[in-house]
């Protein structure tokens, strides 16, 4: 064969052997990257189907919330902590393919906002198996080298589908340690025992590791709290009881209940995000003090316990306040500044045997006492606490009976004219009956009611009350009517009294409301503009207490009060120097008739006082001279064919 020919058939052979190594290499890379990827979507669905169990499990209310789309409290604290293991991202659909939340706590609840329909989520609702894509995400933002998105469908016990579950695995480490796995068992043994050993070796330890950072995640959130990493207050009764059975002599433990002052306004005002960290600020803050022997739970939402052992009560008070004088200093969240009070309950556990949840009850009985104090404030329990606190709780009950179930009543004092000495009206006040029979001073039962809430729900009875027995009197008699605060801040008080004038048939000049210095300070501008409206509608409006707040001239301006109504301090100061008191009286009186206004003194007793002021050229007389409160069957009026006749002190009261 000439050389030439044998040299060409040479590299012909050698070009053959080339192209079947390539090939074969080819093949085996094929083979191995086929391999890897089967091998990382099953890790993918594995995690994914781990995580969606550990997702149901842990959420509260798991159907509610794919059902409504709407997140509470207890869901969003969990759901911002559910990206555990490699899942980096979720989103949530229902069993009919709507998008109801994502991982960055977007909920989905009007579905017609969103018209499309997931694809790969409507494939798994029809087969119920779970769909695995892996992706290259260096090119993407923010994403991983590689990925899986994996849609898992998630049933119930009977096979029923109760929603899907897309989520996002990092799956970077996963495909560098089987490359590296495989590569190697690829040259050592070849691409057949990598597919019939190597795969499944490399896929038991991936999934044991896998198993067991679940199994750790699992355990830490059975006792821990996920939003600061505090135990949770069924971990924390679990140590404490364990605690006081062991309790070191010469020490003294105490169970304390710290509670954020208005959090709510800085979730309303800043958002959830921002609410989730100041939890974190205040688990900080009690950290700064917490000694190796305290223990410190979240036991939900914005309170927090503390089991504090110290030498002395006095100290552990000490430490308390500084916990929350730490607190109390603003942070910076996203450019925003945060700053909320803490209130403080301390029991001291004594020898007598309490259990945790006994202790803590108590705690919570001193705590209830610092926010009905003024709040950011420490209470002590203490047994005459605790009583004080029973008689509170039996008037609540009370309150919300009587506003449930119009347990309430009006009495009705008496006005006089100063120039006929004629009852004019009556000043409707409220009362409430205990459940022996006996009358609860206002002065009890009124901030009771405001503490709960409760205060506009009767303040609207007690208006439509009154003008409905006010519409049976004579019409040359008014009703006059106390408000409260309270009662402006919904924006419902000119609807109210307009249809309370409607439905008892009642003018609206006979209709008066009084209202006081303290009220025009707690929101100027907006009491101002439903006392306009108020007055649009031929109600009269009065200034009550005057002279016991700041008795500002520019309230009698701004507001055009109708009546001015001088408090019983000033009529009272007559007994004790009548030259002074006079003055004053005086100065008051001819102010009010400056500005156009009537004046009512109120809290007269006695015949002098009447006579001084009627020198004085006050227009109504109001007090137990003239009559005492009186409900509305024992208001005794006398009827003439002109109107009403002359009413004695005894027959009214």
């Amino acid at each position: 064969m000439p050389a030439g020919a044998t040299r060409f058939h040479l590299r012909k052979y050698i070009a053959a052997a080339l192209l079947s190594t390539a090939i074969l290499g080819g093949l085996v890379v094929f083979a191995v990257d086929l391999a890897i990827d089967r091998a990382v979507s099953a890790d993918a669905r594995a995690r994914a189907e781990d995580w969606a169990k550990y997702f149901v499990a842990t959420i509260p209310e798991f159907d509610e919330l794919v059902s409504t789309g709407h997140l509470t409290d207890r869901q969003r604290a969990v759901v911002s902590t559910a990206l555990v293991g490699n899942v980096f991202r979720f989103k949530l659909y229902d069993a009919r393919g709507n998008a109801v939340l994502q991982s960055d706590l977007e909920t989905f609840a009007n579905q017609e906002q969103h018209d499309h329909i997931d694809d790969e989520a409507m494939e798994v609702i029809a087969s119920k198996q779970p769909l695995v894509s892996l992706k290259a995400g260096a090119r993407e933002r923010n994403m991983p080298s590689l990925y899986a998105e994996a849609y898992v469908p998630v049933l119930d016990r009977a096979g029923n589908l109760r929603a899907v579950a897309e989520t996002y695995v990092d799956e970077t480490r996963t495909g560098a340690f089987y490359h590296q796995s495989l590569g190697a068992l690829a040259v050592a043994l070849g691409v057949g025992f990598a597919f019939s050993f190597g795969i499944p070796t490399v896929a038991f330890l991936i999934r044991t590791r896998q198993a067991r950072e679940v199994r750790h995640q699992a355990e830490f959130l059975a006792s821990h709290d996920p939003m600061t990493g505090l135990l949770n207050r069924t971990r924390f009764s679990e140590i404490v009881q364990a605690r006081i059975a062991n309790r070191v002599p010469g020490r003294q433990m105490a169970l304390v209940i710290l509670d954020i002052d208005n959090f709510k306004l800085i979730n309303d005002d800043y958002g959830h995000a921002a609410g989730d960290e100041f939890l974190k600020h205040v688990a900080r803050g009690i950290g700064r003090f917490r000694l190796d022997e305290d223990i410190v739970a979240r036991a939900g939402g914005d309170e927090f316990v503390i089991a504090l052992t110290r030498a002395s009560v006095t100290e552990m008070i000490s430490d308390v306040k500084a916990i929350m004088a730490t607190i109390s200093k603003p942070i910076r969240q996203k450019g925003d500044t945060m700053a909320a009070h803490v209130s403080a309950g301390i029991y001291v556990m004594t020898d007598e045997g309490a259990t945790v949840e006994e202790a803590l009850s108590r705690a919570e009985v001193a705590l209830h006492e610092s926010k009905i104090d003024g709040k950011n404030r420490v209470s002590l329990f203490s047994r005459e606490l605790d009583e004080r606190m029973r008689k509170r709780r039996e008037l609540e009950d009370l309150v919300q009976h009587a506003t449930a179930n119009k347990g309430f009543e009006l009495h009705y004092q008496p006005l006089f004219a100063i120039d006929h000495e004629n009852c004019v009206g009556f000043e409707a006040l409220l009362r409430l009956k205990d459940r022996q029979g006996a009358y609860v001073p206002p002065t009890t039962f009124v901030p009771i009611a405001e503490s709960m809430g409760l205060i506009a729900a009767i303040g609207k009875w007690v208006i439509v009350e009154a003008t409905r027995t006010a519409a049976t009197w004579p019409s040359e008699t008014f009703v006059s009517v106390n408000l409260s605060v309270c009662q402006f801040q919904d924006q419902t008080l000119v609807s109210t009294v307009e249809d309370a004038l409607k439905e008892s048939g009642l003018a609206p000049h006979r209709l008066e409301l009084e209202v006081t210095e303290s009220m025009l300070m707690e929101d100027n501008e907006g009491i101002a503009e439903q006392l306009r409206s108020l007055k649009a509608l031929g109600v009269s409006v009065a200034m009550d207490d005057f002279g016991t707040g700041y008795s500002s001239l520019a309230y009698l301006w701004q507001f055009g009060f109708d009546k001015l109504k001088i408090d019983r301090s000033f009529v009272s100061a007559l007994e004790k120097d009548e030259h002074r008191a006079r003055q004053i009286l005086n100065t008051i009186i001819m102010l009010a008739h400056q500005l156009g206004m009537k004046v009512t003194a109120e809290g007269i007793e006695t015949a002098r006082q009447a006579e001084i002021l009627r020198g004085l050229a006050c227009d109504q007389f109001q007090g137990y001279l003239f009559g005492r409160p009186a409900p509305a069957s024992g208001v005794a009026l006398v009827f003439t064919s002109s109107g009403i006749s002359s009413v004695s002190p005894a027959s009214v009261g």
